[in-house]
């Protein structure tokens, strides 16, 4: 296990890019750092940009950053997600800022911006298409009926505006055919890329924290408190005149609510992270618990499986990064 603590507040989230190369994470700090996964434990990035002002990043060769990775600034309102772009290219990032930003992540240079639509207010989360061609980010505010945006990542503008949640919403997650997303009405609703209505919905218990789909979409996992809920796509049943997800099982274990959710590559296991401080790996064919971690920083925020299936990736609430060794 590697663990190093390079944020001063929450990691909200840590992903990789999918060919296993950077990984990044942010933080409600203000920054996103993107490291090289084989160079973590020196807790030294490549990159540092000063202030709010990505501009001002001191240039390094391409060779010094190959081997650690870089780290960038942003302003000190906070960062709430991230993505990789599917070619692994550009990060894409959201918080309270006025707009999504586009980074290179070859260089840790900002390219484009995404305004977002006047009062939308601050970014729950985002998840970028599989194909690579939009995002969809929603918003965070508590109490206020949440829009959720789709924008063109070629045009870098907003193509359409979906309503339906009734609460601020902070879980997205990207299918092969579309998207879902989720929050504090305790109810998750899934999207297509190019239609303005929601496909169906889910009501679930609590407020939905953490949503994911299996890599070939047959599988859709949520976290509702502290279980993990998991449908099969594939059997869908009928209610109120549309097709819904047919549930298959549920996974208990976790003690407190679960933050976030990350399938294995191969879509046979499923990550969890809670509030507990454990991360639990199940079967998801027999929904067993196939071995638990408790890294003991405090609370855990985010997790996320290595492309090769052997390691996941957490994020702490006290600013933690940390590896897991899941493989045999």
């Amino acid at each position: 296990m590697i663990v190093i603590q390079p944020h001063t507040q929450c990691v909200n989230v840590v992903t990789y890019a999918l060919d296993g190369s950077r990984l990044a994470s942010v933080s409600e700090d203000g920054w996103v750092k993107v490291w090289n996964p084989a160079t973590l434990h020196t807790g030294e990035p490549a990159w540092e940009a000063l202030g709010d002002r990505a501009e001002d990043n001191e240039e390094f060769d391409d060779e010094f950053f190959a081997e650690l990775g870089f780290y960038l600034a942003f302003d000190q309102s906070g960062l709430s997600h991230a993505q990789f772009t599917p070619d692994g290219k550009r990060l894409v990032t959201g918080g309270w800022q006025e707009h999504l930003r586009c980074w290179s992540v070859k260089t840790g240079k900002p390219l484009w911006q995404v305004v977002k639509p006047q009062g939308f207010g601050g970014v729950g989360a985002l998840v970028v298409a599989r194909d690579g061609r939009h995002v969809a980010f929603a918003g965070g505010q508590m109490g206020v009926p949440e829009r959720v945006c789709v924008a063109d990542l070629k045009t870098h503008e907003v193509v359409r505006t979906l309503k339906g949640h009734r609460n601020a919403c902070g879980a997205m997650a990207a299918s092969p055919e579309g998207f879902a997303t989720g929050g504090a009405d305790a109810c998750v609703r899934f999207w297509t890329w190019d239609g303005p209505r929601c496909q169906h919905e889910l009501a679930l218990r609590g407020i939905v924290r953490g949503l994911a789909f299996s890599p070939d979409g047959s599988l859709f996992a949520a976290a509702g408190g502290s279980v993990v809920m998991v449908w099969d796509m594939e059997k869908p049943r009928s209610g109120r005149g549309r097709r819904k997800p047919g549930k298959v099982r549920r996974f208990r274990g976790h003690t407190d609510q679960i933050q976030t959710l990350d399938f294995s590559p191969d879509g046979s296991q499923l990550a969890s992270a809670a509030h507990d401080g454990t991360v639990r790996v199940w079967d998801v064919a027999s929904g067993g618990e196939v071995r638990a971690f408790a890294p003991k920083v405090g609370k855990l925020h985010s997790v996320a499986f290595a492309p090769d299936g052997l390691t996941l990736a957490f994020g702490s609430a006290k600013g933690h990064v940390g590896v897991l060794d899941v493989g045999e």
